[in-house]
């Protein structure tokens, strides 16, 4: 079975880091496709024969989702699992086999399955040295050393909000929101979700066919948008346990700091036309929630918006939080059902 990677990178110190990463520690590397769309001045070269590389240049780039829709348009062939992941991620031996049991198990409960969840994090630190080795003694090639943020535990983190916003019509134009994502820690299982990690993806690639990316959408709401379409469109979010990737959140007083297309430090110009950009990106994310917007990029109609809100306990229509669903203080493991899915 093909798996195929997508990663869309932006200026980022670790896309070679992930990409060997991926390959290194894969069982079967074989199987292994990546399509990695490279925003940078530093271009990779001598890649192997299964990475699908493009790049341009940072000043090029539309956003998160815009990169994240070419590798779908440009990149990816219909291999039979598409994995989106971000461009620093760092995986554990065999994750290929592991993600792979940890989908089929998923068929269980339903004939759609996306895995979903936000990664455990690392830390990176630079080192002076052009060489170092691990704990095992094994020389290593990357000019970074990594320690995980956290202990590792098997548990299933699982996508929930804390904070909501709704549309206001009294509010300027742009200004509406959505609600916010956070993770809550569950007993090991799988669960049955409503969130979406734009950094943390696994399923079939029929997925980008029935839910293409969104590439009008600026960054904010990306997750939001693509988890509604998904449930609406007949897909199951699945929450799994002790998923075996681990991500660089960029945050805090690191060393190594990533340069981001919305920050600071972007280019002046790209800053300028990043604003019209998210400007008319909110609007639109407001109209998709509110299930106003058709064509491909609109809801689905195996679902409703009603059964969004019996599911996560927000109803984006009517301006409506049940909190102790989009909370998940009332979800509770899946158990396999005596169903056998062709």
């Amino acid at each position: 079975m093909k798996i195929f990677i997508s990663i869309a990178s932006y200026q980022d110190p670790l896309t070679l880091t992930t990409i060997k990463s991926a390959l290194n520690n894969a069982k079967n590397p074989e199987d292994i496709v990546i399509g990695v769309l490279d925003q940078t001045v530093d271009v990779l070269e001598d890649l192997p024969d299964n990475v699908r590389y493009k790049s341009l240049h940072p000043k090029e780039s539309k956003g998160a989702c815009w990169a994240r829709r070419k590798i779908q348009t440009d990149l990816f062939e219909g291999e039979d699992i598409y994995m989106q992941i971000d461009s620093h991620m760092l995986f554990e031996k065999d994750w290929d086999k592991k993600c792979l049991e940890q989908y089929e198990e998923c068929f269980n409960w339903t004939q759609k399955p996306l895995v979903t969840v936000y990664p455990q994090g690392f830390e990176v630190y630079k080192t002076d040295d052009k060489k170092y080795y691990n704990q095992e003694g094994v020389e290593q090639d990357y000019p970074f050393i990594f320690k995980r943020s956290f202990e590792k535990d098997n548990n299933t983190h699982v996508m929930m909000s804390d904070k909501w916003f709704f549309m206001d019509e009294n509010l300027e134009p742009g200004k509406q929101n959505f609600f916010q994502q956070t993770t809550r820690g569950k007993p090991k299982g799988y669960y049955l979700g409503y969130g979406l990690a734009g950094g943390f993806i696994f399923t079939s690639g029929k997925w980008v066919e029935e839910v293409p990316y969104d590439e009008r959408i600026y960054f904010s709401g990306e997750e939001q948008t693509l988890a509604l379409r998904s449930f609406t469109k007949g897909w199951d979010i699945i929450h799994i346990p002790d998923v075996p990737i681990i991500h660089w959140y960029n945050t805090g007083d690191m060393e190594l700091k990533r340069k981001t297309h919305w920050g600071a430090d972007a280019d002046p110009e790209l800053q300028e036309r990043n604003q019209n950009h998210i400007k008319s990106a909110k609007i639109l994310v407001d109209k998709i929630l509110a299930g106003k917007e058709n064509g491909i990029y609109g809801l689905g109609d195996e679902r409703t918006l009603q059964d969004f809100y019996q599911r996560s306990g927000i109803d984006y229509e009517n301006r409506v939080v049940m909190p102790e669903k989009a909370r998940f203080l009332v979800q509770q493991p899946l158990q396999p059902m005596d169903i056998d899915f062709e």
